[in-house]
Formats: C-alpha cells, sequence, structure tokens
C-alpha cells in the first residue's frame, strides 16, 4: 500500500514539472496545473474513502475472529459446549452487576415517586370534589339572587352547626336527667328510712336517715357557737358523721351544678361564635347586609341576656326557704 502510494506521489510530480517545463503560456499553464490538481485529489479522496471502507471492514471481521477465537479456546479449555451462551469475562461481569444494582436503586425511586404521586393525587381529589360541591351550592345561590326565586335553600353549613348544636344540648341534658334520677332516688330512700322510724316507734334520730334539713344544720352549728356542745355519745357521733355526709353531698351536687352551668356557657359561646362568624361571611359576600354595630350589639345582648338568666337563677336558689319535715331537695341544674 504504502508502495503504491509513493509510485502514484512520484507520478503525479513528475506530470506536474511537465507543465510547469512546457511551452504553455503562463494562464493557459495556471488553468491546466489548477484542472489537474483538483481532478487528482478527487480521484485520491475517492481512494482513500475506499481504503478506509475496506480496512473498517476488516478491523470488524478481526474482532470478530479475536472473539470467536477466545470462545473456542475457552470451550475447548472448560469442555462445555454452551459456555460461550453464558460465559462472561470478569469486568464485563462486574459492569452488569454495577447497571444492575443502579436500574435496582432508580426502581425503588421511581416506586417511591408512585406512591407519593399517588397520594397527591388522592388528596387533590377529595379537595376537588369539596371545592365542586361548594361551587354547586355557591351557582345554586347566585341562581336564586339573580332569579329572584322566593322558595329558600337549604343552607347545609347552618343545619350542620345546628345539629352539632342540639347533639350538645341533648347529650347535657341526657347528664342532667341522669343526676336528677340518683338525687330522686338518694331522698325517696331517705323518706322510706324516715317513715320505716315513724312506724317502729323510735325516736325520729338523724342518723337513721342519714340526711339533714337545713334548720337542723342551722340548729347544730348554733349551739355549738353558743357552747352547748353535744356529748360525746353514740348517738352525736352519729348525727355528726351525717351531717358531714349531707355538707359532702351539697358540695358535691353544687360543684356538679357549676360543672353543667359551664358547659351550657361555652355551649353558648360557641353558638353565639359561630353565629357572629356566619353573619361576618353573609355580609362580607354582600348576601345580608347589617348597620354600623349591630352584631357587636347582638352578642353584647345575648351575653347580657345570659348572665342575667344566671344571676336570676342563683337567687333563685337562694331565697328557697328550708323545711323540717322533708329533706333539702336537689338544686336542679341550669338550662
Amino acid at each position: 500500500m504504502a508502495n503504491q502510494l509513493r509510485e502514484r506521489h512520484q507520478g503525479l510530480k513528475k506530470k506536474y514539472r511537465e507543465l510547469i517545463d512546457g511551452d504553455l503560456p503562463p494562464e493557459k499553464r495556471n488553468q491546466v496545473n489548477m484542472s489537474q490538481l483538483l481532478k487528482d485529489s478527487r480521484e485520491r479522496n475517492k481512494q482513500l474513502s475506499e481504503e478506509v471502507k475496506e480496512v473498517t471492514q476488516r478491523l470488524a471481521e478481526a474482532k470478530g475472529d479475536n472473539k470467536l477465537l477466545r470462545m473456542t479456546i475457552t470451550r475447548q479449555r472448560l469442555g462445555d459446549e454452551e459456555v460461550g451462551a453464558r460465559h462472561f469475562p470478569a469486568h464485563e461481569r462486574e459492569d452488569l452487576v454495577k447497571q444492575l444494582e443502579r436500574a435496582r436503586e432508580q426502581n425503588e425511586l421511581l416506586e417511591h415517586s408512585v406512591r407519593s404521586l399517588t397520594d397527591e393525587l388522592q388528596d387533590i381529589s377529595s379537595e376537588r370534589s369539596v371545592f365542586q360541591e361548594k361551587a354547586h351550592r355557591l351557582n345554586l345561590e347566585m341562581n336564586q339572587i339573580l332569579g329572584n326565586d322566593h322558595i329558600r335553600l337549604l343552607d347545609v353549613d347552618a343545619l350542620c352547626m345546628e345539629n352539632r348544636y342540639l347533639h350538645e344540648r341533648f347529650c347535657h341534658l341526657q347528664e342532667e336527667v341522669n343526676i336528677l334520677k340518683s338525687n330522686l332516688m338518694k331522698y325517696k330512700n331517705a323518706l322510706e328510712s324516715r317513715k320505716n322510724c315513724k312506724f317502729s316507734g323510735k325516736p325520729n334520730s338523724t342518723a337513721l336517715t342519714g340526711v339533714l334539713s337545713a334548720k337542723q344544720v342551722q340548729e347544730l352549728l348554733l349551739s355549738e357557737e353558743n357552747g352547748c356542745s353535744l356529748p360525746l355519745t353514740h348517738q352525736s357521733i352519729s348525727d355528726l358523721k351525717s351531717l358531714a355526709t349531707a355538707l359532702l353531698e351539697t358540695i358535691h351536687e353544687k360543684n356538679m351544678v357549676i360543672q353543667h352551668q359551664r358547659q351550657t356557657n361555652k355551649i353558648l359561646g360557641n353558638r353565639v361564635a359561630a353565629l357572629e362568624k356566619k353573619l361576618k361571611t353573609l355580609e362580607v359576600s354582600g348576601l345580608w347586609s347589617l348597620p354600623g354595630r349591630h352584631t357587636d350589639t347582638l352578642t353584647n345582648e345575648v351575653r347580657f341576656v345570659g348572665c342575667s338568666w344566671y344571676r336570676g337563677k342563683r337567687e333563685h336558689h337562694s331565697r328557697r326557704p328550708p323545711t323540717d319535715s322533708s329533706p333539702a331537695p336537689p338544686t336542679q341544674p341550669g338550662r
């Protein structure tokens, strides 16, 4: 190959010198030289491209022969006819293991991404359904306002709020009923014990009943203040025990009344706050117009009525006259 290129080069050089040394004019000589050189360079490029293709083909054939030779040598060494189909060199196995590990990591990342996207899709779907329902309600209200329809649509939010309020009131009333039932059973037992004492002919002792009236408690306290202490007898000790029991029960009842009153006030406060929020929402949306500070006035009136009602309830219980023959009735919790 090198000899052919060298001979080709020598021939072209010789032709070039002959053209230069000839009798042609300079212009013709330059044209002939340029055309000849261009033609020669094209032919040379064509020849070199063909040689490159031939060399590339030979290189591919040499690689295939080399691979086939390696497989043949490995087969002869191990004596396995199928080794060519499943044998890989050490470096190729390492590369395959690395690729497999990278593919596994990518697969785990993709699975995690799919799970997170699925959760986000569920959240977005739930939010979309909520917003669709809200938009549907707003469209109905707008159609009612624009169409001057006198049929009142049901406000689902107001109904839910009213349902919560009624549920809380129902639970509160159940607790009050249970307290009243327990007090009724206690006083019923006390009345039966008093009647049994009268029928048996024994003196009317407060130790047998376990319940003292308000006048009896006042008399015992006045006797202690005047210096007339009770004698240390079994009867006096029983009276003092019954007095302490009655006072503890009364304190417990008062605590229960206060607790229920607090719960009632809390329910009323939540109700007032919900109504204020609803009024503000309607006022902002333009569905309801209120004068100046009507909302604050309404809130103050509700609070004033609640305080007056609670104060009147306490005064009513404090003014109730005590009885001598019957036990003190239980204080009814505030409603």
